[in-house]
């Protein structure tokens, strides 16, 4: 079983980045998906970090940092959920990221669109996202 936390202190987040070896990314929040012992405390194994900003109208992913063998893990996308569960409760409309960050197929699999008229940016209107059902998914299914 695996947790998603939010990384809390500079330092972590620092240690982190360089155990997933990525960059670290100063002045951004980060959230991380960690394996959990079988007390569902401890965490045994590191899975991912998310670095992100976020301002009024957009947030971006600055770095996803992945432990090998964890790159199609399912904690990965959680982990990418529950930021982007967290800017929604902020408010902020619009999570971005760039191919710099991860490959286009991987953001691509996460849902994000590319951003018009820019070939390396892809993002996800968060209102839409969280519609019920979820109308971003079905339009996504229709332009595949």
């Amino acid at each position: 079983m695996y947790q998603i936390q939010p990384v809390r202190s500079r330092k972590l987040q620092k240690e982190l980045a360089e155990k997933l070896g990525t960059e670290f990314v100063p002045h951004t929040y980060a959230m991380f998906a960690g394996e959990l012992a079988d007390d569902y405390a401890t965490v045994t194994e590191l899975i991912a970090m998310c670095q992100f900003t976020f301002g009024e109208k957009e947030a971006e992913i600055m770095s996803v940092g992945i432990a090998e063998g964890h790159e199609e893990d399912e904690a990965v996308t959680v982990l990418i959920r529950a930021m982007m569960s967290l800017v929604n409760n902020a408010e902020i409309p619009v999570v971005s990221i760039t191919g710099a960050v991860l490959s286009p197929d991987r953001i691509k699999k996460l849902g994000f669109r590319q951003v018009p008229g820019q070939t390396d940016k892809w993002a996800i209107d968060l209102e839409e996202f969280y519609k019920a059902p979820c109308a971003y998914t079905a339009g996504q299914k229709q332009e595949q």
